[in-house]
């Protein structure tokens, strides 16, 4: 009986601190299902996340190839170009013409 007497007047004592330890005891009992459903969400999330960054690496490569094409179509076509402007000076060049032929066909004779 002596020993219920002390026991009675630890806890009478100690009151607050056995209400918080009972409270964390609680609270941790209540909050591992919350943890788990925290964990499983973060998983979800992790795996979200590598998809995006695979997609997004994907669309990456696909840009460069894209890119690339349309660079080396437009050099194609700027190469073209060069090629017919330097065709056309060259058979500009080769046209001979002088001042009396220019003047005739627009109807001015030389006197």
């Amino acid at each position: 009986m002596i020993w219920f007497n002390k026991a009675a007047k630890w806890i009478e004592v100690h009151k607050n601190w056995l209400a918080l330890m009972v409270m964390f005891v609680l609270s941790y009992l209540l909050g591992k299902k919350a943890n788990k459903n925290y964990l499983e969400m973060a998983r979800l999330t992790r795996d979200q996340y590598k998809k995006d960054n695979e997609e997004l690496i994907r669309q990456q490569e696909l840009k460069k190839l894209r890119d690339n094409t349309a660079k080396r179509k437009a050099d194609k076509a700027r190469k073209s170009l060069e090629d017919e402007k330097a065709r056309r000076l060259k058979d500009l060049e080769n046209k001979t013409s002088n001042v009396d032929d220019i003047f005739q066909g627009i109807g001015i004779d030389k006197k």
